[in-house]
């Protein structure tokens, strides 16, 4: 199972090396309540999703 990370208030910063993050697919207004993120650091690129908390 990956990690869940949950949505904040703040800017999404990747759990690796700590690079802000682009938000590449948006799935808030779904029953998912999600986004999917990938690290701008061009050495790191690591995706992930963050989760409403509920």
């Amino acid at each position: 199972m990956l990690p869940k990370y949950l949505i904040t208030d703040q800017p999404s910063t990747c759990p690796i090396c700590g690079t802000r993050t682009d938000i590449v697919a948006d799935f808030l207004h779904t029953a998912q309540k999600l986004s999917i993120n990938e690290c701008l650091n061009t050495q790191c690129k690591h995706v992930f999703f963050e989760v409403e908390d509920n």
